[in-house]
């Protein structure tokens, strides 16, 4: 069970993991890389280890012009500061979009990164309307995503438990070949 993305100062948002903690139900939780190292410093501390904390860099809604608009720069370079900041503050999980994943990959200092991939697709449903940075479930496997985040395609279909069958008969194949 994954909880709301947080972001506020670093002192709120221990204060809102702690719930989830003691609720021990909660694997993870998700915050804003740009809030910063301290912020995420504190969400690690606050999950005490019970909890994973997964870093969210710029989010897969936004274009890469709005992405450059916010943050002054490309969407690749964006994330690469932003996970480069996950990882001084011990935060193990991140999530990007398959296209930056390449670059994520590449980068040595980021190799003990564990990338979540939103955004993505089977090759038998249409892209969500909601999402800008995406791509299919498998390429996104195939770039190096340690798992995936499928929503639209599933919460839209008619009969959401064939469209899963149908993803993991699609993961297998790929996996396969």
């Amino acid at each position: 069970m994954s909880v709301p993305k947080t972001h506020d100062v670093p002192r709120t948002v221990a204060g809102r993991i702690e719930p989830y903690v003691q609720s021990g139900i909660v694997q993870y939780l998700t915050v804003m890389a740009k809030g910063g190292i301290d912020m995420m410093m504190e969400a690690v501390k606050a999950g005490g280890g019970q909890i994973n904390i997964i870093a969210v860099t710029e989010l897969t809604s936004l274009s890469e012009e709005e992405v450059h608009l916010g943050s002054g720069q490309p969407a690749k370079a964006s994330v690469i500061n932003l996970a480069r900041l996950t990882v001084l503050a011990g935060v193990q999980y991140l999530v990007c979009s398959g296209q930056e994943l390449p670059v994520i990959r590449k980068r040595p200092e980021l190799k003990g990164l564990k990338p979540f991939v939103p955004g993505v697709n089977p090759t038998f449903a249409a892209a969500g309307l909601d999402q800008a940075r995406t791509m299919t479930i498998v390429d996104a496997l195939k770039q190096g995503a340690d798992a995936v985040v499928i929503g639209g395609a599933i919460v839209k279909a008619p009969d959401p438990v064939d469209v899963i069958k149908r993803i993991a008969q699609e993961i297998e194949e790929a996996v396969e070949k």
